[in-house]
């Protein structure tokens, strides 16, 4: 993990001045605020508010900088703040979605520290395959895992083959490793067929599963011996008037160590604005997802998320 760090950083500083030598004349620009807010059926609550400043600034799919965020949980009559400081840069093509998104951040939980990232990059392997490769690290967001500094290291990709002109399969792989010595080998499979192209509608059959090797480790986090969810969605990606609106919205059915079937939701919505150089850019994001938890299979949380980003 750590030579895996340390190339991060580098790769980081190299893109930083290879985008200075590519563009004589770099655009700059800020980013306030920066919002998430999320709760549960068990009263966890977050609040995560971001700034960042990109002094190497094309539009909201390329720039590279310096990010802080104050994160807030509470539970109870139980709260706990972090602070994080990220290096980042990103380079996407607006168009298909295509290319890096890199960063390195230190967190510091109490008297815990720690190097997180949320990195992912992806490109055509042929005209017809799409292949991403993914890093994550971060702390598990419980009241006893923030306490006990328990943290994740996940690492993944996934294969997107077009089958024919409207049908589509996803497959992902990963493993989630746990500070606490437990992991947690994961698969993922969607298939998707264009059910209106012109409206951007899709349909959509998910397939989850995971299992986790030490379900002795109490109380950290929901784990389960073995998880498995199918689901039935309707997926919704439209351009309206430059701006990009996305969807979800599925039910399915969860099966926890082989138990009986019980009912999942998920439904997602997400506004983009257009992805212009010199205009402000603003994006948000809100969901409710119903799955099971550590009080049984009707847990249920709800998010909301919003950026805006101000070039000059």
């Amino acid at each position: 993990m750590i030579k895996l760090l340390s190339g991060m950083i580098l790769l980081l500083l190299t893109v930083q001045v290879s985008a200075q030598e590519a563009t004589l004349t770099p655009k700059r620009a800020i980013s306030i605020p920066e919002v998430y807010v999320s709760s549960d059926s068990e009263g966890f609550l977050t609040h995560k508010y971001k700034a960042s400043v990109y002094p190497l600034y094309q539009n909201a799919d390329n720039y590279t900088g310096l990010q802080y965020q104050h994160n807030y949980f509470s539970q109870n009559n139980w709260n706990s703040t972090a602070e994080q400081y990220t290096l980042v840069t990103k380079k996407i093509n607006s168009r298909n979605g295509l290319g890096y998104n890199l960063n390195l951040g230190y967190n510091l939980e109490g008297s815990y520290k720690l190097l997180t990232t949320d990195s992912n990059y992806s490109t055509m392997l042929t005209d017809t395959t799409r292949a991403e490769i993914m890093v994550f690290r971060d702390r598990v967001e419980t009241q006893n895992s923030l306490t006990n500094g328990i943290y994740y290291t996940m690492g993944g990709a996934s294969i997107e083959q077009q089958v024919m002109e409207r049908l589509s399969i996803v497959l992902f792989g990963g493993n989630l490793y746990f500070s606490d010595t437990n992991t947690r080998p994961t698969l993922r499979a969607r298939i998707i067929y264009d059910l209106i192209p012109d409206y951007g509608i899709t349909a959509q059959l998910r397939y989850r599963q995971y299992r986790d090797t030490n379900t002795n480790v109490a109380n950290n986090y929901f784990n389960p011996d073995s998880y498995n969810e199918s689901m039935v969605a309707f997926g919704l990606r439209k351009r309206i008037h430059g701006w990009m609106a996305n969807g979800t919205a599925g039910v399915g059915q969860q099966s926890i160590n082989q138990g009986p079937s019980t009912t999942t939701q998920l439904y997602e919505l997400a506004l983009t604005s257009p992805v212009n150089a010199n205009d402000v850019f603003f994006r948000t994001k809100a969901g409710y997802g119903k799955s099971a938890g550590f009080l049984g299979p009707n847990y249920f949380y709800r998010y909301f998320m919003a950026e805006l980003i101000f070039p000059f």
